[in-house]
């Protein structure tokens, strides 16, 4: 069979024997042009260039003449990610599309500062309350104030972990912080066009906090109290917190109108109870009997204490009743402590607190106090009726 003189010639890429002016010879492949300029590669033997030969015709048929417009550099990178890559079963390509999916997409977010700002607008515009929101501002500006340049996609996990376990803050606080931000991590995810792929906060454990019994009033801390707060306006909240156990958060927005003491119920309504959860709550013996002088004062509504003096007052009131710590949430404790103790009824005062269940109650406040000391707690009285001018009580 007789060859075609110029099938030689028509196979590409051409070889050619180049002579050097030092006198070496290589074999050069000779690509034709690549972006307007003549491309060749040299070889010191034949066999090297045929091989580049046949790898440039796989590659020109797979992607076209693009796979010879590379330039030194982006060669040089490419052959260092693969060996990076290589061991671990992952192409470039591979990696090349998970970092446009995962990096490259959320390049034109908001900055953590930003979307900070905008996640606080969103829960002003859901109607949340003023002390969520106090809440979520003072731990995510937290946040924004170390991270707030960045994007929520460029923060590792290492680094949100660091961020977190702050050595200065207790265990409950470092669980507070992860909520708020697992919060705004979410709001970012359920844009349109997420701002971060993923809510990082959900890799990192929850810390283990140890639990502890709660503290309450003695009987006669709980005597004093009462008997030195009308000084400060203080008498609705003390007998409320005591004797129903209402939250402070709840005392603070309650309005004294919803005190009924002819039916002996206080409406705990939508707009002051924890979640919303509204209920009713039994006006006590004990209750009635500290309320009732105040009787007239509260049908005229308006807050029970003085939010701007709270603070004040609260530590002259200590300071009268010759208590030297108030424990945390230590009214609603001491109420549920005393009414569990002395009515034996875990689903009762489960009711009264808000709860939904009775698990909290028998946790915390089981066999806390003793049954004599209860009895006593209920039987607490004013031993002088106050005078209603001197309540200060509501609109002072």
């Amino acid at each position: 069979m007789k060859m075609n003189k110029h099938s030689k010639r028509s196979k590409w890429p051409r070889i050619h024997i180049a002579k050097h002016r030092s006198g070496q010879v290589s074999f050069q492949v000779d690509l034709g042009f690549v972006e307007g300029k003549r491309k060749r590669v040299n070889f010191a033997t034949k066999g090297e260039a045929e091989a580049y030969s046949e790898q440039s015709r796989i590659a020109r048929a797979n992607e076209g003449m693009e796979a010879f417009t590379l330039n030194q550099d982006i060669r040089l990178d490419a052959v260092k990610a693969n060996r990076l890559l290589a061991p671990h079963g992952v192409t470039i390509l591979e990696s090349a599309k998970y970092y446009e999916k995962h990096v490259l997409a959320y390049k034109t977010a908001p900055t953590v500062k930003e979307i900070v700002q905008r996640y606080l607008a969103d829960c002003k515009n859901r109607n949340l309350r003023p002390r969520t929101i106090g809440d979520l501002e003072h731990r995510l500006n937290s946040f924004a104030a170390d991270f707030g340049e960045s994007r929520l996609s460029d923060i590792t996990l290492d680094e949100l972990k660091e961020w977190v376990n702050d050595e200065q803050w207790g265990m409950r606080t470092r669980i507070n912080y992860l909520t708020k931000l697992s919060q705004l991590y979410g709001f970012a995810l359920r844009r349109p066009i997420k701002w971060v792929d993923a809510n990082l906060t959900e890799l990192i454990d929850r810390p283990a906090v140890e639990e502890t019994k709660p503290e309450i009033f003695s009987v006669q801390q709980a005597k004093a109290l009462l008997d030195n707060a009308d000084k400060f306006g203080f008498l609705p909240y003390i007998s409320l917190g005591l004797f129903a156990g209402l939250r402070s958060a709840e005392m603070m927005r309650l309005d004294s109108k919803d005190i009924s003491l002819e039916n002996r119920i206080i409406k705990i309504g939508a707009d002051v109870a924890k979640k919303r959860a509204q209920r009713n709550v039994d006006v006590s013996d004990a209750l009635f009997a500290w309320l009732k002088p105040l009787a007239d004062t509260l049908k005229k509504g308006g807050p029970i204490v003085d939010k701007s003096k709270f603070w004040k007052h609260k530590e002259l009131l200590l300071e009268a009743a010759g208590i030297e710590k108030w424990p945390e949430n230590g009214l609603r404790h001491s109420f549920a402590s005393y009414h569990l103790a002395h009515f034996n009824n875990s689903d009762s005062t489960a009711y009264q607190m808000g709860h939904r269940s009775t698990e909290l109650v028998h946790r915390y406040y089981k066999a806390l106090v003793l049954k004599g000391e209860a009895e006593k707690y209920w039987n607490l009285r004013p031993e002088l009726t106050p005078k209603p001018s001197q309540t200060g009580t509501v609109n002072p």
